[in-house]
């Protein structure tokens, strides 16, 4: 790797009451441990669904359509631009980075903690020349999804229905919907995320003449204060 380059203090990312995070944003949660489950247990333990944007090279593609939002890789949760989007409530997020690495080469990228990212050297920034910067920022966010299915929505708060899933946040998807939820964490929602919903949808677009599906995330509602305290059991 090139010489070390560290990110701009611009791309810092400031803790909001602990729901924005460094790493893992379900690394402090720990199974509650009592008369029905003992022993030495940790985050490791809990394996939260994947929410994920079909794309036209992923194995989704097989039984979903491009651009529709799956839940757990089964339950599709938006169809499409008709569909009402997808109204979630960021529990957690963290940030970290990825090795830019070529798929092709076989290789599996680490995925560090700014501080790992800079000790293992590299770059965090285009070069002048085009050249690809060899660590890229990527976000994990613990969601909560409003839903109407109670099988695939199984958690109830005043009659309502909800689902926790975990989504990975990279590439061109970073900047379209991991940046707009850090900047409402600093401007709308800077009294916490839990105190306010994003509407989810995706958008087609095109890049180096490849068609990708991004996602699309705009301001949703107010959350009531019995909805905040409940999100507060789970975080």
């Amino acid at each position: 790797m090139s010489k070390v380059k560290t990110p701009k203090k611009s791309d810092e990312i400031a803790e909001n009451s602990g729901e924005i995070v460094e790493g893992s944003p379900t690394a402090m949660l720990t199974p509650q441990v009592g008369e029905a489950i003992i022993g030495d247990l940790d985050a490791s333990d809990i394996a939260f669904p994947r929410m994920q944007i079909v794309q036209g090279i992923s194995g989704l593609s097989e039984s979903f359509k491009t651009g529709e939002i799956v839940l757990d890789g089964e339950t599709s949760i938006y169809s499409g631009e008709s569909d009402d989007p997808v109204e979630l409530t960021v529990v957690r997020i963290g940030k970290m980075f990825e090795e830019n690495i070529n798929w092709d080469d076989g290789e599996i990228p680490r995925i560090l903690s700014k501080a790992d990212a800079v000790a293992a050297g590299g770059s965090f920034e285009w070069g002048a020349n085009g050249e690809k910067p060899d660590w890229r920022a990527i976000a994990d966010a613990l969601v909560c999804i409003k839903g109407d299915d109670p099988e695939n929505f199984p958690f109830d708060h005043e009659g309502d229905n909800y689902a926790f899933a975990l989504w990975r946040i990279k590439g061109t998807a970073y900047r379209r919907a991991a940046v707009p939820i850090f900047t409402a964490a600093r401007m709308y929602y800077r009294d916490g995320l839990h105190n306010g919903s994003f509407m989810l949808s995706t958008e087609k677009a095109v890049f180096s003449g490849k068609t990708v599906y991004c996602p699309k995330i705009r301001r949703g509602t107010r959350n009531d204060a019995s909805f905040v305290e409940w999100l507060k059991e789970f975080s």
